[in-house]
């Protein structure tokens, strides 16, 4: 079941929602058409399964970097989170999956605005903690964390939804470390 639903993941990122159709995504998860819908039913039901499977793989990973101390600091966790490529490393460039779900299916689909929206807090609370030990950031400044939290979650997902052009968004440490009160480069 979970490669099954590895590959629906890989397609719906890849091809997005809409554009995939059913043989297409049979294939990616490799069953059958009467397994497929004796296990999903529909195709917005894998789609919801992918989604989910994103969150415990992908958004997951980015949680327990964000809250390995053995990494370094806050700063030096954060900025692993920019650096790595994401989930699926040596695919073609397709942005977020969450972005993407964001995009196409959140403003009219309120199953998949509820999912993207709890991955999105959730990397933003991880945000939040990691900068609990960044240097020159006060911890207590709760306010202070909860606006920069929230201002490099959008920008770690914006450079994901600007990378599915090919834009390899060379500023962002810049940005970040302005954010960090450190120089980076």
């Amino acid at each position: 079941m979970d490669t099954a639903v590895d590959g629906a993941m890989q397609i719906f990122w890849r091809l997005g929602y809409t554009a995939t159709n059913l043989p297409e995504l049979l294939h990616a998860m490799g069953v059958s058409r009467g397994s497929f819908y004796k296990a999903f039913g529909d195709k917005h039901s894998a789609y919801l399964a992918a989604l989910d499977h994103y969150d415990r793989t992908c958004i997951g990973s980015a949680v327990a970097l964000l809250s390995d101390r053995s990494i370094g600091d806050g700063t030096s966790r954060i900025l692993r989170l920019f650096e790595q490529t994401g989930c699926g490393e040596g695919v073609a460039p397709r942005g977020c999956f969450v972005c993407n779900a964001m995009v196409e299916l959140g403003p009219h689909d309120s199953a998949v605005a509820e999912k993207t929206a709890a991955m999105s807090n959730r990397l933003q609370s991880a945000i939040y903690n990691a900068l609990g030990d960044v240097p020159g950031i006060n911890p207590f400044d709760t306010e202070s964390r909860d606006r920069k939290a929230a201002i490099i979650t959008r920008l770690y997902l914006g450079a994901q939804a600007m990378s599915k052009t090919g834009d390899q968004n060379a500023d962002w440490k810049n940005l970040l470390g302005e954010l960090l009160n450190r120089r980076i480069l």
